[in-house]
């Protein structure tokens, strides 16, 4: 399992509302050219991805693919106003060099509320390895994995913080 943690600036409806349903190619745009860059999502089952039971085709940069199902789809606030949101999806179907070292994946997006104004996300990522890829996943796959989320990560926060509407200054009052 691997983690990365961002602060945006912006509520967590509103955090989530702006990611969540985000184009994953103008968020993760491949690493030193050994993580692949998302270039498409295909092949939508279950109408909208916005529910449990939704899915679609992740294409990426060399040719490879891997289908997501959403799992836990709850935007923050909407039973309780201090809520976390939620966007979990399992990881499935890699083809490509992926296929060779991974069986499947889950990941699990947080949007919980910080101090006023402000949303803690948390991306959990982990990866089963096939038998003997452990320690393959672990040492090289991981450390470079990191860097992917964390590059992901920041793209996110840029994301919501370019949708924030600008600050209206108050009045000069001289």
């Amino acid at each position: 399992m691997f983690t990365v943690v961002g602060v945006s600036f912006s509520p967590p409806d509103i955090a989530f509302d702006i990611v969540v349903p985000r184009d994953d190619s103008t968020l993760f745009k491949g690493y030193l050219k050994v993580l692949p860059a998302v270039v498409d999502t295909v092949d939508f089952e279950g109408g909208d991805y916005d529910h449990p039971g939704a899915s679609r085709t992740v294409k990426l940069s060399d040719g490879g693919s891997f289908r997501e199902e959403i799992v836990r789809y709850e935007r923050p606030g909407t039973t309780d106003p201090d809520a976390a949101g939620h966007f979990d999806y399992d990881v499935t179907l890699f083809t490509g060099i992926l296929s060779r070292i991974v069986s499947e994946g889950i990941a699990r997006w947080t949007y919980a509320p910080g101090s006023t104004g402000r949303t803690h996300i948390m991306w959990t990522y982990g990866y089963r390895p096939l038998p003997g890829r452990r320690f393959l996943v672990k040492r090289v796959i991981g450390p470079l994995w990191m860097q992917y989320m964390r590059r992901g990560m920041a793209a996110a926060l840029t994301a919501v913080a370019e949708s924030r509407p600008a600050e209206v200054a108050p009045p000069d009052e001289s």
